[in-house]
């Protein structure tokens, strides 16, 4: 696949996944919270439930704290940083960069979430009798399923161990 074409294609994976996860956010906001809400069950698996996550993905690392709330927006901002740096490398040896663009719009989305409510908004609950899973939203998923997307996609490629390149970097060059 060419340059442009994987351009293309890799924005239209961030802006759509990004957008959705605004949209249902807002609706979270919208119709998941008020006085006397009850949390909504769809079945013994899903539920929505309103929750301002001031850690990262699960809750891990939540405080009340602001200073390190803002410690650790820094940070997650540095890393999604990072992984745009890294995905723009990506791009420009023509490699794949689908699970990047993922990862990247939920990250992006959830550092907007941030800065405009001082957390994450989170919503969607999945559970099995007394077994509940951490409350996230579509960014989480988009970030999470990017992760392992690249991560795949690292582990299939294949690596020239003497010269620390991919075959596909040994060949463009």
């Amino acid at each position: 696949m060419n340059k442009l074409k994987m351009l293309f294609w890799s924005l239209i994976i961030f802006i759509s996944t990004f957008e959705l996860d605004r949209i249902t956010k807002q609706y979270a906001l919208d119709h998941f919270d008020g006085p006397g809400y009850i949390p909504q069950k769809v079945n013994q698996f899903l539920s929505f439930e309103l929750v301002l996550n001031r850690g990262v993905t699960g809750g891990m690392f939540h405080t009340q704290d602001n200073f390190w709330f803002f410690v650790l927006s820094i940070f997650v901002a540095c890393i999604a940083l990072l992984l745009g740096i890294y995905a723009y490398r990506r791009w420009r040896q023509e490699s794949i960069i689908f699970g990047e663009a993922l990862a990247l719009s939920g990250a992006f989305s959830n550092l907007i979430d941030r800065v405009l409510y001082g957390g994450v908004i989170d919503f969607i609950v999945l559970s099995y009798k007394q077994w509940y899973f951490p409350v996230f939203n579509i960014a989480d998923a988009c970030i999470v399923l990017g992760v392992v997307i690249v991560f795949f996609v690292h582990v299939h490629e294949p690596f020239d161990r003497s010269s620390g390149r991919t075959q596909d970097d040994a060949e463009k060059n």
